[in-house]
């Protein structure tokens, strides 16, 4: 019976100690806890997209270098499975403390109240006027910001210098305006053939993928002064005055000739192929463009322009990636540390794979390619896609008859007026 009962104690004793000396770090996660005098850590998780992991992980190893108090666990999301599993973690509350997500997307999860307000983010070490203006209001909610922007991306344009200078025109002088881009567009296309072929297009649109076509519409709406939707999201505004331009002045490039018919079969990436074949002598991209160009293509001389408009910058939409941190998140703390760490201009500049949010990071060296000036320059004039629960169906709609348009000539006001009815009855279910 003594030998038994010594055991016990033996047992209860090992378990004590057991429940002293367990993972600190497991602990102070658990307890929200920061280190202290027990030396405890407070751990803060971060999911991220896998394209960025390395640069990340790199990032974080310096962080935890200069806050010995918080670990970073990081948890790697793709591009698949990013929005759903995001979403599903907001709604449930079963959340990390910091997530990288699409600028898009922040407003929605704001309006339903499951986003930390990060305002007191911002100090003298993270001022808002650095912020670049459209990477900070697409981050905004009722006078809110809910997401440090750390990448930003827009628009611009790619053109053919020798393809400028052959038609006679200035190599170093983009046209500013939408009269003046079409009134190039009629020297750079040349040499229609018999068959009715031309041998050299001045651009072309990427109308086969129906996002990217989209896309390049909703430029041109915004930068005519219209928006497809009412403030409220009541009522669709595909049928005003600037919204018909928009679309008349898109399709028109096609039916007159300046663009290929067969623009209604590419993408993004098939339209850059063909500016690399010299078939087009410019186009509407992503300053993500530059870099195959001059790698595949080396003897096209390339220039870049912000988009044209109707008396001068256009207008081109805007998206990117920001942290954000969950309402509910158990350590705040670790994650406003980690957040204004990764916000520092050198950081965001060594993280983004475009452009930083951030107009002070612009100045790093990875940024002072001349080329790369006119996509940061047209940031500053760009706006965010529109927001809607049942976006995918309204931009289906758009899609469709922009095609018809195109496709069956169908009449560009009579093509407003039925997107706009089915986009209204969209809003409405």
């Amino acid at each position: 019976m003594r030998k038994w009962g010594l055991m016990l104690v033996i047992v209860a004793m090992l378990g004590l100690a057991a429940c002293g000396g367990g993972n600190s770090e497991g602990t102070a996660a658990s307890n929200g806890g920061s280190a202290g005098e027990s030396g405890k850590k407070e751990t803060v998780t971060w999911w991220l997209p896998n394209w960025d992991e390395a640069t990340a992980r790199k990032l974080v190893s310096q962080f935890e270098t200069e806050n010995p108090d918080v670990k970073v666990d990081i948890v790697v999301t793709t591009w698949d499975t990013m929005e759903n599993k995001i979403r599903v973690a907001l709604m449930t509350k079963d959340v990390p403390d910091v997530i990288t997500e699409l600028e898009s997307r922040i407003q929605g999860y704001a309006a339903k109240g499951l986003l930390l307000k990060l305002d007191d983010y911002f100090d003298d070490k993270m001022p808002k006027d650095d912020f670049i203006k459209s990477a900070l209001e697409i981050n905004t909610y009722d006078g809110g910001v809910y997401g440090v922007p750390f990448r930003h991306d827009g628009s611009g344009v790619l053109y053919n210098k020798k393809m400028f200078k052959d038609a006679g025109l200035d190599p170093d002088k983009f046209p500013e305006t939408w009269d003046e881009f079409m009134a190039a567009a009629q020297k750079l296309t040349k040499d229609t053939n018999q068959d009715g072929t031309t041998d050299q297009y001045a651009t072309a649109w990427p109308l086969g993928n129906q996002a990217n076509a989209v896309t390049r519409y909703i430029q041109m709406l915004f930068t005519e002064g219209g928006d497809v939707f009412n403030e409220d999201k009541t009522k669709s505004l595909l049928n005003t005055p600037e919204a018909v331009e928009a679309l008349r002045k898109l399709t028109d490039t096609i039916k007159n000739g300046e663009a290929p018919k067969s623009t209604v079969e590419l993408d993004n990436t098939s339209m850059r192929d063909l500016f690399m074949n010299e078939k087009i002598a410019m186009y509407i991209g992503g300053q993500f463009d530059i870099e195959p160009i001059g790698k595949d293509k080396p003897s096209i001389e390339l220039g870049t322009a912000v988009l044209p408009g109707t008396g001068g910058m256009g207008t081109t939409t805007v998206d990117g990636f920001s942290l954000i941190v969950p309402e509910p998140a158990k350590h705040k703390d670790g994650a406003r540390k980690l957040v204004q760490f990764i916000a520092q201009p050198e950081h965001m500049a060594e993280l983004t794979a475009t452009f930083p949010g951030r107009k002070s990071a612009l100045e790093q060296p990875k940024f002072s390619d001349p080329l790369l000036k006119p996509f940061s320059d047209q940031l500053e004039k760009g706006k965010s896609k529109p927001i809607h629960e049942n976006w995918s169906n309204i931009e289906k709609t758009m899609y469709r008859y922009i095609q018809l348009v195109i496709l069956n000539n169908m009449d560009v006001q009579e093509a407003a007026d039925k997107m706009t009815a089915e986009v209204d009855a969209a809003l409405k279910s």
